[in-house]
Formats: structure tokens, C-alpha cells, sequence
């Protein structure tokens, strides 16, 4: 679903932003656009949006496009797994979309370079379209440091950094 939460800054925001995205649940599709009308209403031209998604919902991708063409200051967040990165499945194997679809029934090691190949080729589309439209995109990968995608797509902010003390 669509969680807005309003800008502010401190350690309080941080934690407010954390409990929030602690609080979610993959599930099904992105909201029907009628439903995503608040990002339009409370989103100004010039403010900075932040958007996670596994990029690999239309709607998500449409409205990303949208809010940029509307001079919104837009990054994406790619959120992906380490078993979609890696596929190190073994023996025969039954995948199922969590987000619906039908279950599809494979040899793990036969179906890895053929799903690395065409996942490859998603992300790659997905990542030209989105900066044909002028959107910032990190990846993530969920076994990675949670600050890697921050620091990949604000890096004058990530080094600035607090000297250790001695």
C-alpha cells in the first residue's frame, strides 16, 4: 500500500521512517492510480520522493515517470533479494510469486542461467527507463548494508563524515 510519511529530519524521523517500513508487507500489486492520488496532492514540484519497489510493477514505474515529468526531485529504490541476484537453487524446485502468479515448476540449476539472463535484461530495462525520465535508481540487494542505497544515490551526503575520535 501507499505509506506517506511527512518530511523532518533527526534521529526521531529516522526511527519514525523505520517503524514504518518495519511495518510493511510484500503483497500483491501497486494501488490503482485513483488510490495513489496523495502522492499527487501532498508531493510538491521541487520536493525529494523516495521510492522502494522491485520495480517490476507497471504502476509503480508509471507513476515514478510521472512524478519526474512533474518536477519532482525522484530516486528509486530497487529491492531485491540475494536469491534473485544470486538464483542458488538446487534440484527440482516449485517458484511461486508472492505477489501473485502462477506457480512455475523447474530444475534449479537448468533454470539459472536462462532466469539470470532475462532478469538481467528487466533490470537493465527498467534502469534505462527510468533514466530516460530523469529518476535516480539504486539497487538493493536485502543481504547488503541497509545505508547502501542512501549512500549510492546521495554520495556528497554519505562522506560527510563524523572524524573518529582518538
Amino acid at each position: 500500500g501507499l505509506r506517506m510519511i511527512p518530511a523532518a529530519s533527526g534521529p526521531r524521523h529516522r526511527d519514525r521512517c523505520q517503524l514504518e517500513l518495519h511495518a510493511l508487507r510484500a503483497n500483491g500489486m501497486w494501488p490503482a492510480e485513483a488510490a495513489l492520488r496523495p502522492a499527487w496532492e501532498r508531493i510538491r514540484a521541487g520536493d525529494l520522493a523516495v521510492v522502494l519497489s522491485d520495480g517490476f510493477d507497471e504502476a509503480v514505474v508509471s507513476l515514478s515517470e510521472r512524478l519526474s515529468a512533474a518536477r519532482r526531485d525522484l530516486s528509486f529504490i530497487q529491492l531485491l533479494t540475494a536469491e534473485e541476484r544470486d538464483f542458488p537453487f538446487r534440484g527440482g524446485r516449485r517458484f511461486i510469486d508472492p505477489e501473485g502468479g502462477d506457480p512455475v515448476l523447474a530444475d534449479g540449476p537448468a533454470a539459472r542461467d536462462e532466469f539470470l539472463a532475462r532478469f538481467a535484461a528487466a533490470k537493465a530495462a527498467l534502469a534505462a527507463r527510468l533514466a530516460t525520465a530523469g529518476v535516480r535508481l539504486a539497487t538493493w540487494h536485502l543481504d547488503e548494508p541497509l545505508d547502501q542505497p542512501l549512500r549510492q544515490l546521495f554520495p556528497a551526503r554519505a562522506s560527510r563524515t563524523v572524524p573518529e575520535r582518538a
